[in-house]
Formats: structure tokens, sequence, C-alpha cells
């Protein structure tokens, strides 16, 4: 199969972005550009694409997206993350011992020692069980180019892969990615060598309850001007 570029896979990504989201549109009025620019505040990171119209429904929205090719390959895998590992246990802990209602001992318990106890007893037993039950799990690994992606503040936010880029991974780190681009809400575009682009997995709204996203952006005024 022959190798996209990353300019390539970006290029047709974003015509099908286009497309995707025309009737979404409010009066057919859409912003649409490559390589746009967070502002210094925010960072000052260059998204490979962004994305805003005025939805029918949801007003301002922004849709950002990042291409990948068979040259950034290795920002694709996922790898196990220890401080994400142990902030998972932590919350483990922390939700067995107040399911458990060990929690509430701090409150009605007579005995300090036990008042103490009990709680930690069972927020430790929590986290370890967890640890151990769940070592392996992709909630626990991390890939590049999601952190990356997540430098592009959006309603919803893509990613887009050549299709060679996405075989050369092994089935077991596709679907780790998958996962984590689904818990992150991250929808997943695969470009091929002719014409064909598939939706892997659909992005999904994530809202935001005051204001919107083009206020990270550099030209988030021209581009509001744009679309209303």
């Amino acid at each position: 199969m022959p190798q996209l570029s990353e300019q390539t896979v970006q290029r047709r990504a974003l015509q099908f972005l286009k497309e995707w989201y025309r009737k979404k549109a409010r009066k057919g009025k859409m912003y649409l550009q490559a390589e746009v620019r967070t502002r210094l505040d925010y960072g000052g990171k260059r998204a490979d694409g962004l994305l805003a119209f005025q939805h029918f429904w949801w007003g301002t929205t922004v849709v950002s997206m990042e291409a990948k090719s068979m040259k950034t390959l290795a920002a694709m895998k996922t790898q196990f993350d220890l401080s994400v590992f142990l902030l998972n246990c932590l919350r483990a802990g922390g939700l067995f011992c107040i399911l458990s209602g060990c929690f509430f001992a701090l409150f009605w318990m007579d005995d300090p020692m036990m008042r103490i106890f009990l709680p930690l007893n069972a927020f430790i037993v929590g986290a370890a069980a967890y640890g151990l039950l769940t070592f392996g799990s992709y909630r626990h690994k991390v890939a590049p180019v999601l952190n990356q992606l997540a430098e592009y503040p959006a309603n919803e936010r893509w990613l887009a892969f050549s299709r060679d880029s996405w075989r050369k991974l092994n089935r077991e780190k596709r679907r780790e990615l998958t996962k984590l681009c689904k818990a992150h809400r991250i929808g997943i575009l695969l470009i091929d060598s002719g014409k064909r682009v598939l939706v892997w997995q659909r992005a999904r709204r994530k809202r935001k309850l005051w204001g919107d996203f083009l206020k990270y952006y550099s030209n988030g005024s021209r581009i509001r001007q744009a679309i209303e």
C-alpha cells in the first residue's frame, strides 16, 4: 500500500470534515483553515485543521483536527503512564471508601483510632485491588497524539490517520488507541491511497457552559465574523 504524506492526510481529512458538517451549519456559513494557532497565552500551538460554524441548535461550534502519517507513527502508539495509573488507583480507592460506607466512620465512630483506621484501610484496599486487577488496562495508558490534540480546544475533535500507518500498529495498539479516543470523545478518520475516507469512530460533542472555544485561537475574532 502506498504511503501517504501527512500533508495529503491533512488536506483530504479537512475536505471530508467540510462535507461532514456542511448540513449542520446555519445558512451554510463555515470557516475552514489548515494550520491554525492557539493564542500565545494558551500555548501558541498549531492545529492541523480547524472548522467553525453556527450550529442550528448549539450555536458556535468549533472542530479541531490532527493528522498523522507513517512519518509520525511513534505518536500513535499507546504507552503505560505511571502518573495516570497512580491517579486512577487513588480515585478507585476513594470511591471504594465511600461506597463501602467506611468513609462515614470519620463522623459517627467514637474511637479516634478506628475513625482514621477504617476509612484509610478501605482506601488502601480499594486502590490496591483496582491497581492489581486493571494493571494492563488501556485506562492507564497515554498516546502522544492525544496529548497533542488536547492542546487544540474544540467542541468536537478528530484524529486523521493514513490507512498505511494505522495498519502498521498491531491489533492491540489499535484497540487501545480506539478506546482511549472513545473515552476522550475523539473521532478517528482513516485515509487510504484512493478516494475513500473511513469514519472509524465518530467524535462526540463536548459542551462549554460559558462562551465558546474560539477564544482560545489567535484569529478567533476574525473566525467569529466569518460565521455570523
